[in-house]
């Protein structure tokens, strides 16, 4: 992939270098908070990251500004995010890291995958489809929520992290006839 300047410095490419700006802020603010105060405003980084996402594939569509690389950035940018925000919210709510560990494993997969497909037959996923799209979106509400209520009931806990599981797995699966179909050459 040949990435001309003036693609690095679109405002949609701006947008995700932002988000990936956010991360380290929020996990600062967030692994610092000393009050409910605190557990807000990483929330709000939380937030803007999510807007800015939300405006960045808007952006790119109106003022024709969709390039390879904003094409690659923006997941980076989500999987990122959202590493990030589990990760941190290891310390909190227990059981987390199985959500973790299945989350690496998957974008590791797909991460595999990809660069194996393309390696030796030139092929890559074209975009998410919706069943990863809607892990992403269920995840990152999951995850709302539990930096909102960190406190909620532990059923409710449970519920959300097996569904949050539930939907990172189904993406994975998703993806394994293409992978193999990928590989074979078809």
């Amino acid at each position: 992939m040949t990435i001309r300047t003036k693609e690095l410095f679109t405002i949609p490419n701006l947008m995700g270098y932002f988000r990936i700006l956010l991360i380290p802020i929020f996990m600062y603010i967030y692994l610092n908070a000393q009050s409910v105060t605190d557990t807000c405003r990483a929330l709000f980084i939380l937030i803007l990251s999510g807007i800015t996402d939300f405006f960045d594939g808007i952006a790119a569509r109106k003022l024709h500004q969709v390039t390879q690389l904003g094409k690659a950035l923006d997941p980076v940018a989500d999987k990122l995010t959202l590493g990030a925000v589990i990760f941190c919210l290891i310390r909190t709510i227990p059981g987390i890291q199985y959500l973790f560990a299945v989350f690496a494993v998957k974008e590791l997969y797909m991460l595999a995958g990809n660069l194996i497909s393309m390696r030796f037959h030139g092929k890559k996923l074209d975009g998410a489809a919706f069943i990863g799209k809607a892990s992403t979106m269920i995840t990152y509400w999951c995850l709302a929520f539990f930096l909102l209520f960190p406190h909620m009931p532990r059923l409710l806990q449970l519920i959300l992290m097996m569904l949050c599981r539930g939907m990172m797995i189904a993406a994975g699966l998703y993806y394994l006839p293409t992978f193999y179909h990928f590989i074979k050459g078809d």
